[in-house]
């Protein structure tokens, strides 16, 4: 006859296994159901994902790193000192938007509006900006080293203290454009509209 003991031992191991069953199947359940999923970045009310429509979004100091904001509604938002490396902006609004001091190095921004936007101390080094409509912008102290800018528009936008080295302005609009006191080593200009421009070189035209 068994005795107490031994029942007690007995149930005592069941459990033990049952529980160390249990906890082999969960992490599976885990990485293939919807409990695995990565919930999507919310901040400050404004979802981040492709074709978010955040108009005047308060993204001071986001982390917004490598996210996809393809086709957003930015217009007049405040990204100052955002983390916009690496990021998609391609064909989003972001007219009016303060990109104050915002990281935007290598970030893509190809047919993107950024018509009026401040960029004051922001880095854009090797951001690839083809095609996007800057009319009326400010670039202040901004670095555009090794920018791929083909094709965009620059329509009465200022250029002030800025890094333009080895940028390339290839078949842009640069009409009333103004260039100030800008670093300019190894700068291409070609084929580009310059009716108006301030500052522009002799030689590129």
């Amino acid at each position: 006859m068994l005795s107490f003991t031994h029942i007690a031992l007995a149930g005592a191991l069941c459990l033990a296994w049952a529980g160390g069953a249990a906890a082999q199947q969960a992490p599976q359940a885990q990485e293939g159901g919807p409990a695995g999923a990565s919930e999507p970045l919310v901040v400050n009310g404004c979802p981040i994902w492709p074709y978010t429509r955040c108009p005047g979004a308060d993204l001071r100091h986001a982390n917004l790193v490598g996210k996809n904001l393809a086709g957003a509604d930015l217009r007049g938002a405040d990204l100052t000192r955002a983390d916009l490396r690496g990021a998609n902006l391609s064909a989003a609004d972001l007219e009016g938007a303060n990109l104050t001091g915002a990281r935007m190095s290598k970030a893509s921004a190809a047919n993107t509006d950024f018509k009026n936007a401040r960029f004051i101390g922001t880095d854009l080094e090797s951001a690839r900006l083809m095609r996007s409509d800057f009319s009326g912008a400010i670039f202040d102290g901004a670095s555009l080293e090794m920018a791929r800018l083909n094709h965009a528009w620059f329509v009465g936008t200022r250029f002030i203290s800025s890094d333009l080295q080895e940028a390339k302005f290839v078949a842009t609009n640069l009409t009333n454009a103004v260039f100030e006191g800008n670093h300019i080593l190894y700068t291409l200009v070609s084929e580009s509209e310059l009716g108006g421009c301030k500052g522009c070189r002799p030689d590129w035209r």
